[in-house]
């Protein structure tokens, strides 16, 4: 062994027969970038023994370790009476400054990103990641999420995060939850993951990046959690509180602005002022409600509230709402008794700043969770969930008309995802939904019920109308789709129509029929449209 030690090339000397490394040069150990004349277990059995194995019927093979790509070679032969494989190994030099310099790039993107094997074994992790275990690279390549997680999270993170993307190929995007023991912590994460295939094309695992929104989910929590107190404290609060919109109609009353009025609340949201109070003492308090739209900024008047025996002052602030585009479309009214309580005043105003900021952060996360929950994110049709809600809802109040239930389905769409990517077959998808919504109605209910099927539900509409919608949908998707994307095959769809005629039929009911309409669409060659069987 000593004239390997005196070699400047890299070689390792490996055991024929038990397969364990005997030797490793000083050349060896420098390039491979070890501290010591050893390799872990996990190191050699799972990287490098299996390209000295390909190597022996291959002449070569390259391998990756330490974010460098190394190519060896392998022959048998007889040192000192024993059969040993002498193993050269070399950098691939022309490599080595882009790989560092693209690993570099994922050592600071601002995210945790790692691929896996098909095994679950981490094969890659990259600085962020080997900051949130306090270890290296090395000591986390070749474990798993049991190892590192835990048993309860490691299990979460196989089963309900990444078995869909190793085990099916599926690309995924989806929050997560890991509970961190080390750090005896909850963390949140927003992940995309997506299979990962080697030289040749072959799946062999995970490639994932994933952004921690711890501090973004806690804020949601907290953002709750002010809301219950926000409407505790205006139920509470000194002061009679009231929303309006722009036709001056109540929107919103505090617990306190009910008892004045004497009134349910049922029996003043919806009416204006002048319905509860008369033309007189009703226009009184529009005139300063107008002022709130005119000059879009806050007014601040005393207001005056005559009863049989007495008449009440108040100091009132009256607030403009935006709305999600910005424009003013109602206001928040602040308004306080100072017929006795005059001493309250300079304490309201410090109120009045708070309530407004904090209504405005309200308005606009209720907003934003209405669009999440409702609307598909490709699309920008309504997503599944709304629609079930929302069938439900047509079908009670159709009363004798008539109903049509259209299933649309994108023919041969896999294959466009397969042939074309699936960035084209999202397009294609955002196409046929501007052709759907081209020809719907305000009160037509359309949705992406999933993956590359529709489902259109079009109220007091016979199934003869339904065919001829759905007719004039699959005709203008043909022709316009040539035009869109003219280096795509033809593209089509096929559509299933039922009619909801009967009051006894569920929506359940109702979607079988459509779907087996489809399905004969389907058995016909496609591209054409079937009413269902009754």
């Amino acid at each position: 062994m000593h004239i390997f030690a005196h070699l400047k090339q890299a070689y390792l000397i490996v055991s024929s027969q038990t397969q364990q490394l005997i030797y490793m040069n000083p050349s060896a150990q420098n390039l491979l970038g070890l501290k010591q004349t050893t390799i872990d277990v996990q190191t050699w059995n799972t990287l490098l023994l299996p390209a000295i194995q390909q190597s022996l019927a291959d002449d070569e093979q390259q391998f990756f370790m330490g974010k460098r790509n190394y190519r060896i070679t392998s022959s048998l032969l007889d040192i000192e009476h024993q059969s040993v494989i002498c193993v050269f190994v070399e950098a691939i030099n022309d490599q080595i400054q882009s790989v560092d310099y693209f690993y570099s790039l994922l050592d600071n993107l601002g995210a945790y990103v790692y691929c896996k094997d098909k095994n679950y074994h981490y094969t890659y992790a990259n600085q962020q990641v080997c900051e949130l275990f306090n270890c290296s690279s090395q000591n986390i390549v070749g474990k798993t999420d049991f190892e590192l997680f835990g048993e309860e999270s490691g299990k979460k993170l196989k089963d309900e995060y990444d078995r869909e993307v190793i085990e099916h190929g599926k690309v995924i995007k989806q929050e997560e939850c890991n509970f961190l023991a080390h750090l005896n912590e909850y963390r949140y994460y927003l992940s995309i993951k997506k299979p990962l295939f080697n030289s040749k094309g072959e799946h062999e695992g995970l490639f994932g990046i994933s952004l921690d929104i711890t501090d973004q989910k806690n804020l949601q929590h907290r953002n709750f959690e002010n809301e219950q107190k926000l409407s505790t404290i205006l139920d509470n609060a000194g002061a009679y509180i009231f929303i309006k919109d722009k036709d001056l109609r109540f929107k919103y009353i505090n617990k306190r602005t009910q008892d004045l009025f004497q009134l349910t609340e049922d029996e003043i949201l919806n009416k204006s002022n002048v319905q509860l109070l008369g033309e007189e003492q009703g226009e009184e308090f529009s005139k300063t409600d107008r002022q709130v739209f005119s000059t879009g900024k806050k007014v601040t008047c005393i207001e005056t509230f005559k009863l049989p025996d007495m008449t009440l002052y108040y100091w009132t602030v009256k607030i403009p709402l935006l709305n999600e585009d910005g424009e003013i479309d109602s206001f928040i009214g602040i308004s306080t008794d100072i017929t006795e309580q005059k001493e309250l005043e300079n304490d309201l105003v410090s109120l009045n700043i708070s309530l407004n900021e904090k209504v405005d952060e309200i308005t606009s996360l209720k907003n934003e969770l209405q669009k999440q929950a409702t609307q598909d994110v490709l699309t920008g049709l309504h997503n599944r969930r709304y629609f079930e809600q929302s069938i439900e809802v047509l079908m009670a109040q159709r009363g004798n008309n008539s109903l049509s239930l259209l299933m649309i389905d994108v023919d041969y769409f896999k294959r466009i995802n397969d042939q074309f990517g699936h960035s084209v077959g999202d397009d294609v998808l955002k196409f046929l939904a501007t052709v759907m919504n081209e020809k719907c109605r305000a009160g037509d209910l359309v949705c992406r019920y999933g993956g590359e099927e529709f489902l259109i539900a079009l109220p007091n509409t016979p199934i003869n109308s339904g065919l001829s919608r759905a007719e004039w949908i699959r005709q203008h998707f043909n022709q316009r789709a040539a035009k869109e994307f003219p280096s795509l095959p033809s593209l089509s769809v096929s559509i299933g129509i039922a009619e909801l005629s009967a009051s006894n039929i569920d929506f359940d009911e109702l979607f079988k029929l459509a779907d087996n309409a489809l399905y004969k669409a389907k058995g016909n060659g496609r591209n054409c449209c079937i009413i269902a069987e009754p």
